[in-house]
């Protein structure tokens, strides 16, 4: 078909007899008219259309369907097995690693886990410590310690020592006033018939360096 010339008048080649002929076999009408179609289908069609009935098993070598001998017609069935073996053998080492190292992860971060409570745990009670709220229940009222019998090496223990002797001189003092002033003139006693020792002075206790300097506070 040409393009209209400058006189207005279009000018159509006339077609053919075999053209004419194949207008009228409904085969051949098919074919021309898939071949006219449009789309993406049609044009990948038209690409890999073949000339003729072998090529629906012998595709050019161009074509989208075409398969070189030697890939299609092999031997080395035993080669593809081992290949096949290899891929699954690798493919399960694979998920075997990922696995070790996913656990291994997870234990490093469960150690982890202990670890940073354990540290934790310790600086609660290392505050607990320095506090010293929580030792108030288990500690003694008094600075004496009721099992080796002795008293605390501190100022309280001091003063407890000082009150104490304190406590057994007056009570020396009075026994001696009982016995002096109060008993009758015998030299002896009249309940045991024992002479009674004769009046000394008794010695007062002193406190230490350290209660004297509280003391003198």
């Amino acid at each position: 078909m040409n393009g209209a010339p400058s006189s207005g008048f279009r000018n159509i080649k006339p077609m053919s007899r075999d053209e004419r002929r194949a207008l009228k076999d409904k085969v051949a009408l098919e074919k021309d008219r898939l071949m006219k179609r449009s789309g993406l289908a049609a044009k990948q069609y038209r690409e890999n259309a073949p000339k003729d009935s072998m090529g629906l098993t012998c595709p050019d070598s161009n074509a989208a369907g075409f398969l070189a001998d030697a890939d299609r017609f092999h031997s080395d069935v035993s080669g593809e097995e081992l290949i096949h073996r290899q891929q699954v053998y690798e493919r399960k080492q694979q998920v075997y690693e990922n696995t070790r190292v996913k656990r291994a992860e997870r234990e490093e971060q469960r150690w982890q886990k202990i670890e940073q409570a354990r540290v934790a745990e310790e600086e609660f009670w290392e505050k607990q410590r320095e506090d010293g709220s929580k030792s108030k229940k288990n500690a003694s009222c008094v600075p004496y310690d009721t099992i080796t019998l002795k008293y605390d090496d501190t100022l309280d223990g001091e003063r407890l020592r000082y009150d104490d002797d304190m406590v057994r001189y007056r009570a020396a003092l009075r026994s001696q006033n009982l016995m002096v002033c109060g008993d009758t003139r015998a030299s002896f006693d009249i309940i045991n018939g024992v002479n009674r020792p004769p009046a000394h002075e008794i010695p007062a206790p002193q406190p230490s360096e350290q209660l004297k300097q509280w003391i003198d506070k």
